[in-house]
């Protein structure tokens, strides 16, 4: 099992991709203006001592030992020991609205952004709990089933944006079937799905979805995002300038919180809804909530053990740049020759 001790630092790849590409343009920079100056005739005597080969391959030792040295910047890990672990935790999906509304800035600095980061500390606040995420806007994906890999999550959890799902809309209620269909067993106990949005449902059948949720033993919690008096949404242009979403007559178009809905959905289930508009610390309390409930044991297998790598790693690249050190780009016998 391999992991990073430094996750946080894989930007450095993109430097290495930018050096890269600063190589392949130099390259051909260079052969343009070496063309455009003098024939080829004239090209093989003034590079007579140079050996193009040989810098080719200087060039490519200096871009792996580069690679190499980045690895071993993020601190590869591996475990060797698989073992047997015990939690005890809940099971809980978060189904997310991510339609165009919750990019309304009435929550700096967008509702959706400000969801995103509450949702990524209340996972930080877990342990033993699995937790799965649905993305929901005219329709529901399973974006990350349950998992006790809480880095996983949140990096599933990162990359949805409004615009993973092309249809709009508001189906909370699709939301949930996809999050009662994430739920593995027959136990009906220990099941909580967390519904967070701006808005009513538009698209699916409330009672239906509540009555099996109901049966099944699921306890529906909801956060409700937004200003009751609107804010307009905003639309970003292909060449990054912002307006904001009209209708027909030209009138900007404001969205603002319904949640006659998510209160429903917390009321029928033993839940409890909570305005983020109101309540800076909603994710907070819903989490003693759900602590309160009564545990499930899961068990599972983990690996152990983790040892240190990188010193491979950094052994290889600082090898591949000495060996570029001692690679001459230069003819030695032409060079005696004159």
């Amino acid at each position: 099992m391999l992991k990073f001790e430094h996750p946080e630092l894989f930007w450095i790849f993109f430097i290495i991709l930018a050096i890269i590409a600063l190589y392949i343009y130099r390259t051909k920079s260079r052969q343009r203006d070496l063309k455009n100056f003098a024939d080829q005739a004239i090209h093989k005597k003034l590079l007579i001592n140079f050996n193009s080969s040989r810098r080719k391959t200087k060039n490519y030792l200096t871009i792996f030992a580069l690679v190499f040295l980045g690895i071993a910047v993020i601190g590869p890990k591996v475990g060797k020991t698989l073992k047997k672990v015990e939690r005890k935790g809940v099971d809980v999906v978060i189904a997310l609205d991510i339609s165009n509304s919750m990019n309304a800035e009435d929550l700096a600095p967008s509702r959706l952004e400000r969801v995103k980061y509450e949702s990524s500390k209340f996972i930080d606040k877990m342990k033993g709990d699995r937790i799965g995420l649905v993305a929901f806007a005219g329709v529901s994906h399973l974006q990350c089933p349950l998992t006790l890999d809480y880095s996983a999550a949140k990096l599933f959890l990162d990359a949805i944006s409004s615009d993973i799902i092309g249809v709009q809309g508001t189906a909370m209620a699709d939301a949930v079937q996809r999050g009662i269909d994430a739920f593995k067993g027959d136990d009906k106990k220990h099941k909580v799905i967390v519904v967070i949005s701006d808005g009513e449902d538009h698209e699916g059948k409330i009672d239906e979805v509540i009555a099996k949720a109901k049966d099944l033993g699921i306890v529906i919690y909801s956060i409700g995002v937004g200003s009751y008096t609107g804010a307009p949404i905003p639309v970003v242009a292909n060449d990054g300038n912002i307006s904001y979403k009209k209708d027909r007559s030209g009138k900007v178009v404001t969205t603002a919180l319904q949640e006659n809905t998510m209160k429903e959905f917390a009321s029928a289930t033993n839940g409890k809804y909570f305005n983020l508009n109101k309540d800076n610390n909603a994710f907070n309390n819903m989490y003693e909530k759900i602590r309160g409930m009564e545990q499930k044991d899961f068990k599972t297998h983990e690996f152990s053990d983790f040892e240190n790598r990188y010193q491979i790693f950094l052994a290889i690249g600082l090898f591949l740049l000495l060996l570029e050190f001692f690679i001459q780009d230069k003819n030695k016998k032409n060079e005696e020759t004159e």
